[in-house]
Order: structure tokens, then sequence, then C-alpha cells
């Protein structure tokens, strides 16, 4: 396909909705089988676990109904653990500890309180939420050992604790657990014990799912895989981590609170390092890159103990063994084994309509922008007199920088001239030393990156930095920029019910997607893309927001000839249908040359001349630092 014909159904894609009517019932189609899916997820897949186990468990005896019951608690571990360990990518040596607090806690309201059962449980999740929110505050500035560390100490002062406080907890020889009462009724038989488990298990199942699959999940994922592209799009690292460890220590919590009258007596030993270990496996047996791993992972390792009886002597070994062999020859656990097996594992990429052919824009008229900016200036960006200090480098030495509104601006110099630091300056990664960044006319000097994405700005990457295992469509949809937990968790909610902003949000990724020629890849994992593709998809996720400001770090670095001509021609359509200011930091001096009305040079961090592209490149000093040549002498 020729440039011309390419711009052509480019540029279509902002101003043309006629084609959009003609594939309207294709698109409700394709919205009804994405809530199928949603609903069996979320609701049919909790009530047929609920009905395997009462149909498993009026069949078994009373000891089998005993191991049930305690698989159907261990799912939901496995379950919180996949929110921690799985997506946020978080080792936890403490759900001992927060099983012991869930498990005290319902205890001690049903000894003291004559607490009902099911808000004995209520509370110790909210206890283990507490709990899970007050080791989160301090331990997520660390990352990996560190934080495994940080998360061992506080498993050690619980169980310490709760040993000590004889007055309270029993002590050493352990707290006596009443037998729980529900609507008056007393829960004494094993099958009654299992059907209160197994309900809980998929009453729990449910608000768990909605947020692995729903955005909440999805910005999880997208923070442990790229953490500087997540945060470009407003997802703060400390505040999502945070709201991992709450919910993650309030789903272990309850599940210990419900299996704790199975048990009779609860002491702190049971709640030690070796809990916290064997519920670390969980996630690793399950398969660490699935929602269902923990799930899985959790019933398994709880109910083979039961099955490995009669060698005892050696469950410990083979449990070992089980997970070493996993990590080493299944990475990817049991769920990605059984995926490997599965008749139903998908053979190819799927796509959306009658154009998979990459390089065609679908013809979707371009949402309306929603945000409420308003003008109150004509400059988009301006620096002045910024400085940034490596100890003893002056990476960028008081650069004065102007961008109108609506303009293309190019920045070009020689590596290590301070182009990246600039740019890092002016998208909030990195922090002057002295001088000012305003954008929009508002001092964002020492604001932080998170908020850059709120006032319009949003930004490509040198290294990509899209997130391979979510679809185009997810990767998009995180630049739309409502990434605040609060938002996320009510979005995942709204999501699930397939509501109008979740509706809203699947046409703005089909709208940017289909205007960078991606609109036949809408669920494709990002991973499997080219380079030039994944350099569309960055743009279509810097796009989907309608941006007032683009920042384009190197966009078309690695990619074809062709293609680069492709990528201009999009970026002036763009800039033309959206009006969108774009800031461009690229070495091609050929496509700075095409593309940008008015071209700045750095060199040694400093800003030496900035014009018309074609008199800035003519400059002898411009030539000279970049290109190396020399002035012949007169």
């Amino acid at each position: 396909m020729s440039p011309a014909r390419w711009v052509r159904r480019s540029a279509s894609s902002f101003c043309s909705a006629s084609c959009w009517c003609d594939r309207r019932d294709y698109s409700r189609k394709r919205n009804d089988d994405m809530s199928d899916r949603r609903l069996i997820n979320i609701f049919v897949v909790p009530a047929a676990v609920l009905a395997a186990f009462l149909v498993v468990g009026a069949l078994a005896n009373d000891y089998w109904r005993y191991v049930l019951s305690l698989a159907a608690t261990a799912i939901i571990i496995g379950m919180g653990l996949t929110v921690l360990i799985s997506f946020a990518r978080c080792i936890s040596l403490a759900t001992g500890a927060f099983q012991a607090l869930g498990a005290y806690t319902a205890a001690l309201l049903m000894i003291h309180l004559v607490c009902p059962f099911p808000i004995a449980v209520l509370v110790a999740g909210i206890v283990g939420a507490v709990a899970g929110i007050v080791l989160a505050v301090p331990a997520v500035r660390f990352r990996g050992h560190n934080l495994a560390l940080v998360t061992l100490v506080f498993q050690s002062i619980v169980i310490i604790a709760i040993r000590e406080s004889k007055g309270l907890s029993g002590g050493a020889e352990g707290l006596n657990v009443p037998v729980p009462t529900i609507f008056g009724h007393a829960i004494t038989s094993d099958m009654a014990n299992l059907v209160v488990a197994a309900v809980f298990c998929a009453l729990a199942m449910m608000p768990l799912l909605i947020l692995l699959y729903g955005p909440f999940g999805k910005n999880l994922r997208a923070l442990a895989i790229n953490e500087v592209g997540a945060r470009a799009f407003g997802i703060r690292p400390e505040h999502y981590l945070i709201a991992a460890f709450a919910v993650s220590s309030a789903a272990v919590a309850m599940a210990a609170a419900v299996s704790a009258p199975r048990f009779r007596i609860i002491d702190p030993e049971s709640f030690g390092l070796h809990t916290s270990i064997l519920n670390l496996a969980y996630p690793i047996v399950g398969g660490l890159g699935s929602v269902w791993g923990g799930a899985l992972g959790g019933s398994l390792l709880r109910i083979l103990p039961e099955v490995l009886r009669p060698i005892a002597g050696f469950i410990e070994l083979i449990l070992s063994a089980i997970v070493l062999v996993i990590i080493v020859y299944f990475r990817g656990g049991l769920t990605d084994l059984f995926a490997r097996f599965s008749r139903r594992q998908a053979s190819g990429v799927r796509v959306i309509g009658p154009e998979p052919a990459v390089g065609r824009a679908a013809t979707i008229a371009a949402p309306a922008r929603t945000s409420s900016w308003t003008a109150t200036t004509d400059r988009a960006l301006i620096t002045t007199g910024v400085v940034k200090r490596y100890d003893a480098l002056t990476a960028v030495d008081h650069v004065d920088l102007d961008v109108a509104v609506g303009s293309l601006h190019g920045v070009m110099g020689p590596n290590g001239a301070g182009k990246t630091t600039l740019f890092n300056m002016v998208s909030g990664f990195v922090r002057p030393d002295e001088g000012a960044v305003h954008l929009f006319g508002e001092d964002v000097t020492r604001g932080r990156v998170e908020d850059r994405a709120s006032l319009g700005v949003t930004r490509t990457f040198q290294n990509v930095a899209i997130f391979p295992t979510l679809t185009c469509r997810e990767n998009v949809i995180v630049g739309l920029g409502r990434n605040q937990v609060g938002a996320s968790l009510r979005r995942s909610f709204d999501w699930a019910l397939a509501g109008a902003a979740s509706r809203r949000e699947d046409e703005q990724a089909r709208w940017a997607l289909g205007a960078v020629g991606l609109g036949g890849l809408i669920d494709a994992p990002a991973g499997k893309l080219s380079l030039g593709d994944q350099r569309r998809l960055e743009i279509a996720r810097a796009i989907v927001s309608r941006p007032r400001l683009i920042l384009l770090d190197e966009p078309v670095s690695g990619v074809s000839h062709h293609e680069v001509e492709q990528i201009v021609q999009l970026l002036k359509s763009l800039n033309a249908e959206l009006g969108a200011t774009m800031l461009v930091v690229e070495h091609n001096i050929g496509f700075l040359a095409s593309l940008c009305d008015r071209l700045s040079v750095m060199a040694n961090g400093r800003l030496i001349a900035e014009g018309d592209p074609a008199d800035v490149i003519a400059r002898k000093d411009v030539r000279r630092i970049y290109f190396g040549e020399v002035e012949e002498a007169a």
C-alpha cells in the first residue's frame, strides 16, 4: 500500500463515521461475546465450583468433607496471593501472620461478644486488610528480596505477639474455637461446615475475579511488567502495591477465619513460617501468569498431603520436589501446562473484523474529548533555565525551550547532548536541579510523573514500553489515564457489569487502534507484534485520551524506511485532526525535517540553535557538531 493511500485511510478514521455504522452489527455481536465471557468467568465458574464441592461432599465420607472444606478456603488464599504475588510480583512471607490474625479475630469475637459467624468473618477480613496496609506502607519502598525480608519480620512479630499474649490468645497452648452459628443455627456436622466453606469460597471468588480480570488487575500487571510505562499513565506504584496487600491480606484472613472452627483449637505455631512458605507455593505451582493459578495450586497442595497420608514421612519431600520441578521445567505452572495440551488452545491471533491486515485503519469516528481542559495560554510547554547535574556532569545546562500550542516541535542532537534528560524533566521522571517547567501555564517543576496524564500530557518511549502480556486493547485502555486506585476499583465493577463507562472505553480503544492501523489486531498480545507495530501501539496508547501534548521519544527508532514515511503521515494527521501539540526527540534528521515545523538542536547540555528545520539543519555550527563537518580554510 502506498503511503498516500495509507494516509487517506488513517485520516478517514478521524472524520468518517459512515463505515462505523456498517460494522455496528459486528461490534454489537463482539460486545455480546465479551459480556458472555465476563458472565462465565465471574459468576458461572464460582457457581460451578460451589456445585462441585456440594456434589462431591454429598458422595464423600466425613473425613473427605473435612478435607474439601480446607481446600475451599485454600482456593481463596491462593486467589488472594494471586493478587499480590502473581500480579503485583511482591514476594510475601507473611501469609501465616494474616491467617493468624483472621483466625484469632473471628474466634475472639465469637468467644467474648457471641458474634454471629458471618459477621466475625467480615471483621476478620477488615482486620486483615488493615494489617496488610500497616505492613505495606513501609514495605512497598522495597522490591525483591528486601521486600520479602520486611514481610518476614512482620510474620515473626505477629506470631510472637500472639504467643506472648496469653491472657487474650491462650499463648502457645492455643485457643479453643467455639462452634460457629449462622442465623441461630450451630454448624456442627462436617457436611454443614463444607457447605459454609463452599458458599464462602464461591462468594469470595466473585469480587476477587472482578478485580483480577478488571482494570485493577490489568494495571497491577502493567506495573509489574513495566513500571516506567505504567507510571507515565497515572499508575502510582506505591498506591497499587498497598491496595494489593490490603486485598490479598483481607482474603487470606477471611479464609483463615472460615477454616478456624474446623481445627477446634488454634495456636501460633500453626501459622508459622512453614505455613507462609507453603502458601507462597500456591501461585507458583498453579501458574504465576494465570488468574486461576493460585486457586489451582492452593486446592492441589491442600488435598495432596491427605492423599499422601500413607507415606506421611515423605510428604514434605514430595511437595518440595513438585515445587522444584515446576520452577525449573514448567515456569508457567500447571495452568500453562494444561493450556499447552488443551484442544481449545488458540491456534493464532484473533482479529475483530474484515480488515485484519496491519496498516489498515479502522474507519471509526474519533470519540469526543471528555476532559474539561480550557485554553489559558498559547504555549504548550515552557522550560526556563532548567539544569540537571549528575555529580560533576551537567547533563542539561540552563535550557530555555518554548513550544507553541498545536505545533510539531522537534529536538535533535548528538549522543550525550542532554535530549533524553530534558525530555524526562518535561515528562516528570527527572526533577530539575534549577529552573522551572510549565505545561499550559501550570508550574509542574516538582509535580509527579503520574500527574502528567491528568494535565493532558502523554508520551512514548525510546525503548518500547508496552505491556507484552496484555492485549493491544488493554494496553490502549491504560492510556486513558483513569488509573488511580479508587478509579480502577470502580471501573473493575463497571467492567464486570458491562456498564456504559466500560463500553465507552472499549470504543475509544478501538478508535485509537484503528487510527494507527492496528484495528485488526485489537485482541492480539502486544508482545507478539513486530517492532514497527509496537511503535504504532505506543502511539495509539498516547492518543486514546485525546491529549493536549504528546511527547514522542525516538518514535521511528529501529523501524523500516517505509514505516518511517507512514509514521510521519500518521503524526501529521493526528496533529491536524486532534490539534495535539507534539514534542519529538529523534536522531533521524530526515524524519524531523519532514515532520516538524520547528526544530531545536542541543549539544553538551545546551540549546545551540532553534528555528525552521531547513534553516537550522543548514547552519554550519549545527552541521559541525552533528555531522562532524570541518569548515574549509579561506
